[in-house]
């Protein structure tokens, strides 16, 4: 079975990366492998691991197609451990019951808001500098007093905003998030499993059909000008041909007493 490696590029590029993995698995095992993947997350201390969201969606009984859905939130040497637990067989079952059947990996790059937010926050911070400097000069004006306080509680305002979009994007780059998707590869044994078979196939079905009335639409296209042109011949013909029995007809007609 395919596994998912993350590999931790050591640039200087601030990158926040997420992973992406669907796993196909039975439609009874799915509860399971959800309670699995959130349980590893909330109760192995060691893994450092935060749930973001999860939800599982049983489907309709007694047929039906379960899904299940775990977002976390890992540091990098966690990622690898958790995804190689999420894609692999429970106690009792077999190798072929838990198949990854889609992986992805993106990289957000944070280097130049990172960047921006820590420029920006060191102007604030010496102008806030500045700032206390005037407050603390000798007899200063009332008036005076009143506008340096109202320009420090804006400043350490902006300060402490900036501070926390900065606390989030560290925090982004610092962890990876896992996206795991559980999904029966086909539904529930019942009298209506059939159907529901068919209508979970059934944007896939639609699609393919109208992919393939799509193909035959283009192709016909070329051969339109010659099937109006043939249709027109043969309507001239046949007119032509009844004038003719017209003609021939008409005297034979008239010389019938």
């Amino acid at each position: 079975m395919a596994r998912l490696n993350p590999v931790a590029q050591k640039t200087d590029a601030k990158l926040a990366y997420t992973h992406d993995l669907t796993i196909g698995l039975p439609p009874e095992r799915v509860s399971a492998h959800f309670e699995a993947a959130r349980d590893r997350c909330l109760k192995d201390a060691a893994l450092s691991c935060v749930l973001v969201a999860s939800s599982i969606d049983d489907g309709p009984r007694p047929s039906g197609r379960p899904q299940a859905q775990v977002q976390v939130r890992l540091p990098h040497e966690s990622v690898a451990p958790y995804i190689a637990f999420v894609t692999a067989p429970l106690p009792g079952e077999a190798a072929g019951d838990v198949v990854l059947r889609r992986q992805s990996t993106r990289a957000d790059d944070l280097t130049t808001a990172i960047e921006d937010g820590g420029r920006r926050l060191a102007q604030l911070t010496a102008y806030r500098g500045r700032l206390d400097e005037l407050a603390a000069k000798p007899d200063p004006r009332a008036e005076d007093l009143i506008r340096i306080a109202q320009e420090l509680a804006q400043v350490q305002s902006q300060i402490e905003e900036i501070e926390a979009k900065q606390r989030g994007l560290n925090q982004r780059v610092d962890t990876e998030i896992v996206s795991v998707a559980l999904q029966s590869d086909q539904a529930r044994a019942g009298p209506f499993a059939p159907v529901e078979e068919a209508w979970a196939q059934a944007g896939q079905t639609f699609g393919a059909s109208a992919g393939s009335a799509l193909r035959f639409a283009i192709a016909s296209l070329p051969w339109l000008p010659l099937v109006m042109i043939a249709v027109f011949l043969i309507r001239a013909l046949w007119r032509l041909r009844r004038r003719r029995r017209a003609r021939i007809g008409k005297p034979l007609t008239e010389a019938q007493p």
